[in-house]
């Protein structure tokens, strides 16, 4: 029988004189231990203690390879899984898969179970592979870290056929446990693109109950830099070297995937590996990660390569760009550029100098980055010590480092293009994001992390125009033909510190032709104030139709009162317009949306004073809801201003919405209401109970409760019979350490 020793006892087995032991005492220490030593097998591993290690090398986690037949009848075979041993007996089970040639697919696969002996260093595996079985015959090496030998199989009555004489190895993986550190290399061209994403956590290995498989949990923390998600739990198993771990958000959600099974692809496999310099987890295309942060227009939302080393640094990257990410605070267009810097230091982890890099920003030509709209100029420019020569290449030796500096001088605040549809931003999320690229280009990167030699970082930064909006949406309710709605309000502000011009109103729009809108922009060219219904981009024109009827020859929006066509808005200044919604025959419905379209002198060669840069825009959304008798007091669109993440009960009152059934629209009658539908993160109440007769009306109470930041917007959708809705749309902007304020008190 075998017995393993405690502590104490293999301290004194080393170092018998440690102890005053009487000389008889020593004679039997002799005649007890030292058998048990002789007895005790000092090679392998695989278990969580030394003790049981040192009886049951074959017990733990083993990777498996199989040579393929030479008639290529099949491929595949044992892959990876668990064992257990007690005394000389071996029990487990191993993923397997077996594929006909030139088949994508398995023809068989699943769990196969094992049986065998380990006597001495000889191992005798069995293993029932589905309709297939494998004789294994090999050895183990001394340190209980290998084996290898020879197989054979049986047919597999059409997936896979009858050898002999084929070799095997396997080798033992240590379990995957403790804290990492890593990176995620993007390798799409979307909203992440080839960026290197630095994240930390831990693993840790559930217990081997001689299945195919453990389970493994853990963490992953980005710091924040990661725009597609920041903290996450995850989930999944190791089986020989492949893992497969589930990304899971804070709500429970599944969000991404590390790792896949073999021929998969976004992700592709990953494997553990027991290397000298320390343990890693890394695959090629290795995660997938889908979020609404992380779009990309592509599925995933992010795919990539993923490095992470325990208790090492054997993820670095060849080349680091420190910081990752800049971001320029908000700046008004015609200030002095602003500049930060990027420090871009050689770290390829086999210490060589690298050469032929390239530095270049991406300069995209598109509403959304790059070139503006407005003045053809770039938003971002770069300046570094790192080349000679303008286009050129340069080296950098081993920890060398250059420096890029980056200047933001913002031309546009919005695109000019105004509607999603038509490529541009609503106006609602004005002013947009200007973004633009650094691309390091090193082909000669030879880091063990992965194979993309693209490095990135990512410039993010906001222009501020000198006319703003009190408002960037106005919507209204419902209204009966001949009906006209109160008046809702927009004022802008010169926020600047210069004059500018307001371009005439031309009124009135009659025309039901395609206009033509020109750039630039000068006085008498162009309706300083008007409706618009249509927009879409015509070889540097935008088209536009204006807001009449066909058969009334009326708007459905009309500009009540204009303080602002023609005017010069002195620095500080305002002006306000007042908008109704009064339905024509002709109207949409539901409608579509419309534009309060306020163009001002834009700034050119010919024009140098009393202009913006980026003139001949449309500040203003106009949105009406289709026939119902249902009015709505005071509209149809609620604001709430900015408001703190992460808030779990309300810090303010609700705003509220009155809802009223007229009983003099022509369709007027009880309203049976089937249900509210909220979107966003907004929480609806109201007192309207299961229906609503001609003349009665009730209270809808909206509280905001932003879950991230930015522009977080939301509707409201009051459904009844005949599937007829009205629309209630919510805006609002999320932020951090902000200064939470009622709503509409921003």
């Amino acid at each position: 029988m075998m017995h393993s020793l405690t502590n104490k006892q293999r301290s004194m087995q080393m170092n018998p004189v440690a102890f005053p032991i009487p000389a008889l005492a020593k004679k039997l220490w002799v005649l007890l231990v030292g058998p048990i030593v002789l007895l005790c097998s000092c090679g392998g591993g695989g278990s969580s203690s030394t003790e049981s290690a040192q009886i049951a090398p074959l017990s733990g986690n083993w990777q498996f390879s199989l040579t393929p037949p030479a008639d290529g009848s099949y491929t595949g075979g044992l892959q990876g899984g668990f064992f257990l041993q007690k005394d000389g007996a071996v029990n487990g089970q191993l993923v397997y898969s077996i594929y006909l040639p030139q088949v994508q697919t398995p023809c068989s696969s699943g769990s196969a179970k094992v049986s065998g002996m380990l006597a001495g260093n000889t191992v005798n595996l069995t293993a029932i592979a589905g309709s297939q079985t494998f004789d294994l015959t090999g050895t183990l090496s001394s340190d209980g870290s290998t084996m290898m030998g020879t197989f054979a199989s049986t047919d597999g009555a059409g997936c896979g056929t009858a050898q002999t004489g084929l070799d095997w190895t396997a080798t033992l993986v240590k379990p995957i446990s403790g804290s990492f550190t890593g990176i995620f290399h993007s390798t799409l061209s979307g909203v992440v693109g080839n960026q290197s994403f630095a994240v930390t956590g831990s693993l840790s290995q559930g217990e081997n109950i001689g299945a195919s498989n453990a389970t493994v949990t853990g963490t992953l923390n980005f710091n924040g830099l990661y725009p597609c998600m920041n903290v996450a739990s995850i989930n999944g198993t190791i089986s020989g070297s492949s893992v497969v771990l589930q990304i899971i958000d804070s709500t429970g959600l599944t969000i991404g995937q590390i790792g896949g099974p073999a021929g998969s692809s976004h992700p592709s496999p990953v494997a553990f590996q027991n290397t000298s310099s320390g343990n890693m987890l890394q695959g090629t295309d290795g995660y997938g990660v889908s979020t609404t942060n992380c779009p990309a227009g592509n599925t995933p939302g992010d795919s990539g390569n993923i490095c992470l080393s325990f208790g090492n640094d054997g993820c670095q990257q060849s080349i680091t760009l420190t910081p990752p990410v800049l971001v320029f605070p908000q700046q008004a267009l015609g200030a002095t550029p602003s500049q930060q810097t990027i420090v871009v230091t050689n770290t390829d982890a086999s210490g060589k100098a690298l050469n032929n890099i390239t530095i270049r920003l991406q300069n995209i030509n598109s509403p959304f980055g790059g070139f503006s709209d407005f003045t053809g100029l770039p938003n971002f420019t770069e300046q570094d010590n790192c080349i000679d020569a303008p286009g050129g290449s340069f080296s950098l030796a081993p920890q060398q480092s250059c420096t890029v500096t980056i200047f933001f001088a913002p031309q546009q605040s919005c695109p000019w293009l105004p509607s999603a549809s038509s490529g541009g931003t609503p106006p609602a999320q004005c002013p947009s994001f200007l973004t633009d690229k650094v691309i390091i280009d090193s082909p000669e990167s030879t880091t063990t992390t992965d194979s993309n030699t693209t490095f990135v970082v990512p410039l993010t930064g906001q222009g501020l125009s000198t006319l703003i909006p009190s408002v960037p949406e106005l919507d209204y309710g419902s209204q009966a033909p001949g009906e006209t709605s109160p008046a809702q309000t927009v004022s802008f502000v010169n926020q600047g510190s210069a004059p500018v011009q307001i371009l005439p109103a031309i009124t009135p729009c009659t025309s039901t032709a395609s206009q033509q809108l020109p750039r630039p922009l000068v006085p008498g060219g162009v309706s300083g104030i008007q409706g618009a219904t249509q927009i879409s981009a015509d070889q540097g024109t935008i088209d536009y139709l204006c807001d009449v009827d066909v058969d009334s020859a009326l708007p459905n929006f009309s500009i009540s009162s204009d303080s602002c066509s023609g005017a010069v808005l002195a620095p500080q200044a305002s002006c306000n317009v007042e908008v109704t919604f009064s339905p024509q025959p002709k109207i949409l419905n539901p409608p579509q949306d419309f534009f309060l379209e306020l163009n001002t002198a834009q700034c050119t060669t010919n024009i140098t004073s009393d202009c913006e840069i980026d003139a001949g825009r449309f500040p203003v959304q106009l949105r009406a809801n289709p026939s119902s008798p249902l009015r709505m007091t005071p509209g149809a669109g609620l604001d709430f201003g900015f408001q703190q993440v992460g808030l779990i009960d309300p810090p303010y009152p609700p705003m509220k919405v009155t809802i009223y059934n007229d009983p003099d629209d022509p369709n007027a009658g009880t309203i049976n209401f089937t249900g509210n539908l909220v979107t966003g993160d907004y929480h609806e109440t109201d007192d309207c109970g299961s229906s609503l007769a001609p003349g009665g009306n009730c209270t809808m109470s909206v509280y905001f409760l932003p879950t991230k930041v930015g522009y977080r917007s939301g509707t409201v959708t009051i459904t009844y019979p005949v599937g007829q809705t009205q629309t209630i749309y919510m805006r609002g902007w999320g932020c951090t350490n902000c200064k939470v304020l009622p709503p509409g008190a921003n």
